[in-house]
This record gives C-alpha cells, sequence and structure tokens, in this order.
C-alpha cells in the first residue's frame, strides 16, 4: 500500500474541515491540474402531526488543482448555494478556501496552509437565519448551513510510515478562526480549533482494514468580544472494511462520534452565569458502496447508508434515518471521470414524532489535464 494513501486518509481532517470536496474525494499526491465540479440537489420532508416542512438545497462546490513542482500543489474551492425552507431561502456565494500542500521525505511526511476568504453573505436577516438553523439538523446530511464567516488560517501536518502490510499515520492541524459580522450586524468570533488524528491500515490485497480516530478541541466563541459558546470536545472513531479488485470494489465502514459538554454563557441582570450542558447526541454512521466495473471505462454502484442520532441532555434531536440509492461513472484512462448518483432517504426523529423522507441527486466531473 503507498503511503501516500494512508497519510491523505488521516490528515483529511486538517485540510477544510467542513468543506464538501474534502468529503467527496480524499486528497493525494497531485500530477496534473485537475478540475473537479459536483451539483447536487438534496430535499427533505418533514411531517410532524400533519404539519409538513419541505426543505431543500442545491450546491455546485467547485475545486481547481494545480500542482507547483513534483512535491507541492495548490487547490482554491468555492460554491454557490441556493436553499429554501417554505417561504425563506438561504442563496448565495461561499467564502472561498485555498490551501497549499508539499509532500517531502519520500511523501512520508505532509504538511499544508491554507485559508479561508470570507466572500460568502454572513450577515443574515430573521428568515435567512431560520433557515440556517434548520438545515444544521444533523439527521438531514446538508453540506452547508450557511454562506460566509471570517478571514480564517489553518496549517497542519502528519506523518506516514508503512512496514510490510501495517501502515500507520498520526498528524495534526489548527484553525485559527476570524470574526465576521451576523445578524443584527453583531460582531462574532468563533473559537480556534485543534484536530489531531492517527490511524493505521493492514493490508491483505484485495482486503484492507483500517481504523481511523479523531479528536478535536475548540476555545470559546465570543460575540462583541464576551464569551457566549465554547463548543465540547469531539471523537470520531471509523472502522473500514476496503476489498478492491479488477471489477469489483466494496467499501463498508462504521463510525462512531460523541460530543463532550459544551459550556454556554448567559447574561442576566448583569450577572453572566455559565452552564455545562452535552447539546449534541451521540452519533453512530453507517455506510456500504459496492461498484461493479462493467468495463474499464464504464461501472455501476449500490449505496446503502443509516445514521443513529441519540438524544442530547434535553431529551430532544434523536433521529433515525436509513438510505439506499446507486448510480453510475464513466471514467478516462488518465483518471477523468463523470459521475450519477441518486438516493432515497426516509426515518424519523424527536422520539417518532416526526417523520422524514427525502432524496438527493448528484453529478460530479473530474478533469485530468
Amino acid at each position: 500500500m503507498k503511503k501516500t494513501y494512508l497519510l491523505s486518509s488521516v490528515l483529511m481532517v486538517l485540510l477544510f474541515v467542513g468543506s464538501s470536496y474534502a468529503q467527496t474525494e480524499v486528497p493525494r499526491k497531485l500530477f496534473s491540474p485537475t478540475f473537479l465540479s459536483i451539483i447536487e440537489y438534496r430535499s427533505w420532508e418533514k411531517d410532524t402531526n400533519g404539519a409538513k416542512q419541505a426543505i431543500s438545497q442545491i450546491s455546485s462546490p467547485t475545486v481547481i488543482k494545480l500542482p507547483l513542482s513534483s512535491n507541492l500543489a495548490f487547490d482554491v474551492a468555492g460554491s454557490y448555494i441556493l436553499s429554501s425552507v417554505a417561504d425563506s431561502d438561504l442563496k448565495g456565494l461561499t467564502d472561498v478556501r485555498a490551501r497549499a500542500v508539499a509532500m517531502m521525505f519520500r511523501d512520508s511526511i505532509m504538511l499544508s496552509a491554507g485559508v479561508n476568504v470570507p466572500n460568502g453573505k454572513s450577515d443574515l436577516n430573521a428568515g435567512e437565519t431560520a433557515v440556517s438553523a434548520i438545515l444544521s439538523d444533523k439527521a438531514l446530511g446538508f453540506k452547508y448551513n450557511k454562506l460566509g464567516e471570517g478571514l480564517d488560517f489553518n496549517a497542519g501536518g502528519g506523518f506516514a510510515q508503512a512496514f510490510g502490510p501495517v501502515a500507520f499515520g498520526i498528524g495534526a492541524g489548527y484553525i485559527v478562526k476570524g470574526e465576521y459580522t451576523f445578524a443584527d450586524e453583531k460582531k462574532y468570533k468563533p473559537g480556534d480549533q485543534l484536530n489531531v488524528t492517527g490511524g493505521f491500515d493492514l493490508n491483505f490485497a484485495p482486503l484492507i482494514l483500517r481504523t481511523d480516530v479523531t479528536y478535536a478541541t475548540y476555545k470559546s466563541d465570543k460575540s462583541e468580544g464576551k464569551e457566549v459558546f465554547k463548543e465540547g470536545i469531539r471523537i470520531s472513531v471509523e472502522e473500514s472494511v476496503i476489498v478492491s479488485m479488477d471489477n469489483l470494489g466494496l467499501i463498508l465502514s462504521g463510525r462512531y462520534i460523541t460530543h463532550g459538554k459544551s459550556e454556554i454563557t448567559s447574561i442576566k441582570l448583569g450577572v453572566s452565569t455559565k452552564e455545562n450542558k452535552k447539546l449534541f447526541g451521540d452519533q453512530i454512521v453507517a455506510d456500504a458502496a459496492m461498484s461493479l466495473n462493467l468495463t474499464k471505462w464504464f461501472s455501476l454502484k449500490l449505496l446503502g447508508e443509516s445514521t443513529i442520532i441519540a438524544k442530547n441532555e434535553d431529551d430532544n434531536n434523536d433521529a433515525v434515518v436509513f438510505g439506499f440509492g446507486g448510480g453510475m461513472t464513466f471514467k478516462s484512462k488518465r483518471g477523468s471521470f463523470f459521475d450519477l448518483t441518486g438516493k432515497y432517504c426516509l426515518g424519523s426523529s424527536n422520539s417518532g414524532d416526526t417523520d422524514l423522507k427525502g432524496y438527493s441527486a448528484m453529478t460530479a466531473i473530474r478533469l485530468i489535464f
């Protein structure tokens, strides 16, 4: 197994945390200019005792990757989104993210540095703020719940090494969050974020067993210079089984995510009080993907997924969602491809009081020059 594959896997959380294309494609050493564009439509219907609410989003993340030398590459990414809930919407360009990635010492060490350039709208009106809050529901899986933030800087590094069929990697990254203006022209400064990640692979070709663990901790968010919120630590453990053969590819993965208690600061009658509360219930995510390579240039795929979210400390925000779908991929010898994918999901939330139904359709094109 190539060390660069493992290194990219364990460092994925360090580079563009939360960005759409980082979830779509694991970054690897770049040899040719690459263009990647995705268009996704995702729609949900929430039915609570007969009261229905429709939620939808169209997103179009686009990435351009450029090799600057044999060991240094640069990429830039951005998106346009259109989200709507009832008569309110949230639409516009997102921030632009750029980074440089360097591979050194026979690709065993990876260093990165990036910046989030404020380009999207951050000062939202009441309707846009309400849409943003609904899009944040983890059970619905929307890729974007906001348009813009502040001027952020991030840097990270990691190390990977292989010993026969065993390979391991470790890494860390830090994000310096910038201040921005949000509803009612208030100044908001999210807390800086530290990510530490590690993992190992057991390679018994055509079978790979993979384990990844990620730890994230956050500093306090500030509004108008005063502390208002500090998100609890986040720990994620993922196990994957990967089978790769000439005519068949299979990936089975399971991920457990737990959040610590968050610190909430409130001011009443001039007195500041802090409350520690577990705002996010633990989460279990299972995914399955099978690819049937019918020819060198064409393949079919089948997809399955499930998400289980436990209740938080206030006994709400729980959910159970299942999804299935499929698609097809047309690919070239150089690695370019055109992909079509569709999924249908159903489930419930709030202890079964709300029924969920949704579907998504996505096209993706990657051109390697």
